[in-house]
């Protein structure tokens, strides 16, 4: 069955943060993830979703609510919430805002290249990754967390690495890091396509996001023919 744009951008909202029983998000879904955001606010060409964090007042959150009700729904998805503004005065009641970050989320499209030149790491490869991770035992220790991770090896080490930066029973969010020297190659997109194979093999949904400013990122998502679905906007 086909996922509509918002129905996919809540399942990303799950994978994203850990929620209350109320849907308040707590934290941010990985190991020893941090805070979640005070606000998160997510648009489509189909509608928008919200999420407060456990902690926001319940006055901030009405006034935030209403706010993101209210925003229209819009075909650019480059733009700014039209109320940005009043969000940000509504969290400084609150307290000051220390971050706001912003950007693109992806879907994959149906029919995505098979590399040829990736390595899916199992635990008896994790040596591979010497050269990406400083701790490989800490990485062993909480290896399920991040399956499936998958590489382009040279010389006998791991370049570029794409894992799950975060994993429901639905859906996963790629993370991808590639050494210096080794950048501009495409390597990062050859992982990032077996990783995305290897979580539709497990009945998972691949999901690809990143902030406005990381253009390489950008770039990344569009030699894959990502689609962008979603804007998210985050503040804390």
């Amino acid at each position: 069955m086909a996922v509509s744009d918002l129905e996919l951008l809540e399942i990303r909202v799950d994978a994203l943060f850990t929620h209350d029983p109320d849907g308040r998000i707590r934290r941010v879904n990985e190991p020893g993830g941090d805070r979640a955001p005070r606000f998160f606010f997510g648009r489509t060409r189909a509608g928008v979703l919200w999420r407060f964090r456990h902690d926001v007042p319940v006055e901030t959150a009405r006034n935030l609510e209403q706010l993101a009700a209210e925003e229209p729904v819009r075909d650019d998805l480059r733009a700014e919430p039209r109320s940005m503004d009043a969000m940000l005065a509504a969290l400084r009641e609150d307290q000051e805002i220390r971050w706001v970050e912003s950007g693109p989320a992806y879907r994959f499209p149906d029919e995505l290249p098979v590399p040829v030149n990736v390595t899916r790491i199992t635990r008896s490869e994790l040596h591979l990754l010497r050269r990406m991770v400083p701790d490989l035992e800490e990485m062993a220790g909480a290896f399920e967390a991040r399956e499936p991770r998958v590489a382009v090896v040279e010389d006998g080490d791991a370049v570029s690495l794409c894992y799950s930066a975060r994993l429901t029973s639905r859906a996963a969010e790629a993370g991808v890091e590639t050494l210096d020297g080794y950048r501009g190659r495409g390597y990062a997109g050859a992982a990032v396509a077996g990783w995305a194979h290897a979580i539709r093999a497990m009945g998972r949904i691949p999901l690809y996001s990143t902030s406005w400013d990381n253009l390489a990122s950008q770039a990344v998502a569009r030699k894959l023919g990502l689609v962008q679905y979603a804007t998210d906007l985050s503040v804390e």
